[in-house]
């Protein structure tokens, strides 16, 4: 053996301890992030805010979940190194966002994470459905992103500051010109990051994504418009009308949503339209302004979201439809006491979140039931009734703790009997949904068929 073989044989040429800690080109934009996110928190541009916190620490704790998912789901992709340095370079950038004491700079970190996302949606660029997603996906961010900073402009102008706090301070005695436009820019903004109509087109066409890609946008990129109505909460309380336009506009995506899902197999579709359904639930508590069990909401859906779209790696189709379905009479049953339980939180005078308290209820009951119906005796059947109630409780604590740290608004939006009406038309809904899911009755074809193609328009 030569002397020239013998050395290239025992010296390797980079140790893996090297390559671990090695950079390429490719990685200073990450690099610039998270050094920016370092100097705007060491040079007093981060305030730590409720509202903040929980979207920083969601995109964080999901962010790191899908990296090690990512790292054996995507270990034959030869892009998996660049989807690494984006999903890391999204989390810095919401981390940002979530921090961000002045509004250009949360303006800024918004528009990054939205560019970050539709490149994470055209991941498999080779595939023409997931171009147009991404493209689809683009146009939607660049309407979001042209309406928060032209929101920000105008409150910047009125207020004479950029500061977020001095923003809010300056509401009472801003003029009416600014202000308006500037809430209705906002509540546009967070309409599109959150896919509500007429922009859920683009969530529905992000199914070509990978399903890393899918867990960090259903878990926490979406979720950014609640936060963002939070964090403007003085701006968006001092104008009614645009608080009713996000109300109405939760209501209808709601329903859409919990529509499409009745006619959908597919996991990732039933998924989607789950998404919508649950951001229409997050912006219509907003507009009530029921922000900590908003926040609350936010946290709980993008954990849970996260781990539906990582379990559903593989998978083809859902349960069938049946499946889906509670037995009749529990649906009534649900709602009945679910009606019950709202009108005792009216006459203690809680009746604020009586309607994201009434429908969170329901589910858990649901749950609940499911749990109960299935369990078996033994003591693994006695750990899986408990898990629901766990959960319930689960709820209830962290309801209660978000709600010490997160003031609501001063003044509701609808008046306490308004909700509890609105909650009994939900309830009704809900009710004639799961006879739809079992079986019992049928949709017309016409209707089944407009919503079985939504989001799948040509692009």
């Amino acid at each position: 053996m030569s002397q020239t073989t013998v050395n290239a044989t025992a010296v390797p040429s980079r140790t893996p301890v090297i390559r671990a800690l090695s950079f390429s080109r490719a990685d200073l934009p990450v690099l610039a992030l998270g050094m920016f996110l370092a100097a705007a928190m060491a040079y007093g541009h981060a305030v730590l805010t409720t509202a903040g916190v929980a979207l920083a620490g969601l995109s964080l704790l999901v962010t790191i979940v899908v990296l090690v998912f990512a790292r054996r789901q995507l270990r034959a992709d030869p892009r998996a190194g660049a989807f690494a340095r984006m999903a890391v370079g999204l989390a810095l950038a919401t981390m940002l966002m979530g921090l961000a004491a002045d509004a250009l700079l949360l303006a800024a970190a918004w528009i990054v994470t939205g560019r970050l996302m539709a490149g994470l949606i055209g991941h498999v660029g080779d595939w023409g459905e997931a171009r147009s997603a991404a493209r689809r996906a683009s146009l939607s961010f660049a309407v979001s992103d042209l309406a928060l900073v032209t929101a920000v402009l105008f409150l910047a102008i009125g207020a004479k500051s950029t500061g977020i706090a001095a923003i809010g301070a300056a509401v009472p005695t801003m003029a009416v010109g600014y202000l308006m436009p500037a809430a209705f820019l906002l509540a546009i903004a967070a309409l599109a990051r959150c896919a509500l109509p007429p922009f859920s087109t683009w969530l529905m066409r992000s199914l070509a994504a990978p399903t890393p890609v899918s867990a960090l946008m259903h878990a926490g990129f979406v979720n950014a418009g609640g936060f963002l109505m939070v964090r403007f909460a003085p701006v968006i309380e001092a104008a009614t009308a645009a608080r009713f336009m996000l109300f109405t506009v939760g209501i209808m995506a709601a329903l859409f949503g919990s529509a499409i899902m009745l006619v959908r197999n597919d996991v990732k579709g039933s998924l989607a339209a789950s998404t919508v359904s649950q951001m229409g639930f997050m912006l219509l508590t907003v507009a009530l302004g029921a922000y900590a069990a908003a926040l609350w909401h936010m946290v709980a859906h993008g954990v849970f979201k996260a781990w539906l779209f990582l379990g559903s790696a593989g998978t083809v189709s859902s349960a069938p439809a049946r499946a889906k379905a509670l037995p009749q009479p529990w649906p009534a049953a649900i709602a009945l006491v679910t009606m019950v339980g709202a009108y005792a939180l009216i006459q203690t005078g809680e009746g604020g979140v009586l309607l994201p308290v009434g429908l969170a209820c329901t589910a858990l009951l649901s749950a609940l039931t499911v749990g109960l119906r299935s369990v078996s005796r033994s003591a693994v059947g006695l750990v899986v009734a408990a898990v629901p109630v766990m959960l319930i409780a689960l709820n209830a604590a962290a309801l209660a703790v978000m709600s010490a740290l997160q003031d609501n608004a001063a003044l509701p939006l609808i008046h306490d009997y308004a909700q509890f009406a609105l909650l009994s038309l939900f309830l009704a809904g809900w009710v004639a949904q799961q006879r739809v899911a079992s079986g019992e009755r049928n949709l017309p074809p016409a209707l089944f068929a407009r919503l079985f193609h939504a989001g799948n328009l040509s692009a």
